[in-house]
């Protein structure tokens, strides 16, 4: 394969179903490649284009339908598609032109991280997508600040969060609202500096698992840092461990929290979502954060006015989103509704040792032992021991190699020849028989 046939063949100026043409690169990664492209005949309507290499696992198709699911139960932080196709070696979506993602958006600010005021808004949207898509029937696996974007950047859909990317997204349930049993070790999915402690142990990722990511994200969007970030998998697991702590120390108490709740939870058990977000809304009550607030990138109220751009869709305000408790006596969260449980995240015992996703077979280090041998190779046989025989001369011509070949087994229905224990002076033997 040459290198062009390794990339989707798609450049700037490329037409793509004859109805748009690429104007700008907006990303390009392991997900494949995003341009902005223009409608032909109507070069006032922007696009995004996302594009991967056609091979025989179409995740822009899983991507497209989840996206498909969400729209019909009406989400407000998943991204509209409007067409699905392939052309020359490359598959891709139409969606929704939307605005820089978390990461890119931290990376500009001069210290690294945002406000908490910005880090609590981002929270509480973020885990309503991760409820959204929970109620839909699948888990993301993959929460992180690549995977979250902001609307378009000078309009007013530039405080809404939108999530992002469901190419590793597994689905719950088997048939109806039957949970799909566990596997008993699974494929690692995700990304290292993000993932939960049963991602790198190996166990099956269930529902808690996107909001263990969740909380890591959040510690970094606002200390600026996770230590682990350059890290493989087994020292950041360790890192994990041993730094997670001292982390929460810098954050506020509800990410302790979350953390401490999170931990209670294991695969078959369903979070509780309103606990979740009551944990998150108390950030801003606490704090005495009104949704009004200019968010960190925004330069400021007046100027974001001056920069907003006319949009056709409707767009929903920030406070209806968060959607804040109004009343004054809600209840307030502290460090014992919450205790602090050490030790490993719950997991179940019962699991399947079966993987029923196309995709995801066997980890490599147990493909061994999930063939099965022929029924005749586990037939237990008396063993045969061969005893090797060292510097044995040969006594005579029915003391040669037996019928049966060099393995010293005497022909059926004759004795077997014992053989001499040392050498023999052939010579001396001879006149002996004489």
């Amino acid at each position: 394969m040459t290198k062009d046939e390794k990339n989707p063949q798609i450049k700037l100026s490329t037409i793509v179903c004859k109805r748009y043409i690429t104007v700008q690169l907006l990303g390009k990664g392991g997900y494949g490649i995003v341009y902005e492209v223009m409608r032909l005949n109507n070069p006032t309507a922007r696009f995004a284009c996302k594009t991967e290499l056609a091979t025989l696992r179409n995740n822009l198709k899983i991507e497209w339908d989840l996206m498909t699911v969400m729209s019909e139960k009406k989400s407000k932080h998943t991204i509209i598609a409007y067409e699905m196709g392939q052309e020359r070696n490359y598959n891709y979506i139409i969606m929704n032109l939307i605005g820089p993602s978390l990461a890119d958006l931290r990376k500009t600010m001069a210290s690294k991280k945002f406000t908490l005021y910005t880090t609590s808004v981002v929270a509480i949207q973020a885990s309503d997508s991760i409820q959204e898509l929970h109620f839909a029937g699948y888990i993301h696996r993959d929460v992180k600040p690549s995977n979250f974007a902001i609307g378009l950047l000078g309009t007013e859909a530039e405080k809404i969060l939108y999530i992002l990317d469901f190419g590793i997204c597994r689905k719950l349930y088997k048939s109806g609202k039957t949970l799909r049993k566990p596997r008993a070790r699974v494929p690692f999915r995700g990304t290292t500096q993000y993932c939960s402690p049963n991602v790198h142990l190996r166990l099956e990722p269930g529902r808690q698992d996107d909001y263990w990511s969740l909380l890591y994200m959040l510690i970094e969007l606002h200390t600026g840092d996770l230590p682990w970030e350059k890290m493989n998998k087994d020292d950041a697991k360790k890192s994990k461990d041993s730094k997670t702590d001292e982390l929460l120390e810098k954050c506020p108490a509800e990410f302790k929290f979350l953390r401490n709740y999170v931990r209670t939870l294991s695969y078959q058990m369903e979070p509780d979502y309103e606990k979740i977000r009551g944990i998150l809304c108390q950030l801003m009550r606490v704090n005495d954060f009104k949704p009004d607030k200019p968010l960190d990138w925004q330069k400021n109220a007046e100027n974001c006015k001056s920069m907003r751009k006319k949009v056709d869709e409707k767009v929903e305000k920030l406070e209806d989103l968060l959607n804040l408790p109004a009343n004054p006596a809600t209840k307030k969260y502290t460090d014992e509704d919450f205790p602090d449980v050490e030790g490993e995240p719950l997991h179940d015992a019962s699991t399947s040792k079966s993987d029923d996703t196309i995709v995801e077979i066997a980890a490599p280090t147990k493909k061994v032992e999930v063939v099965k041998q022929p029924k005749e190779a586990v037939v237990v046989k008396p063993k045969e021991v061969v005893k090797p025989v060292a510097k044995v001369a040969v006594t005579s011509p029915q003391v040669g190699a037996s019928p049966a070949g060099q393995s010293g087994q005497a022909p059926k229905g004759q004795a077997p020849k014992v053989p001499l224990k040392k050498h023999i002076n052939l010579r001396k033997w001879f006149s002996k028989k004489k």
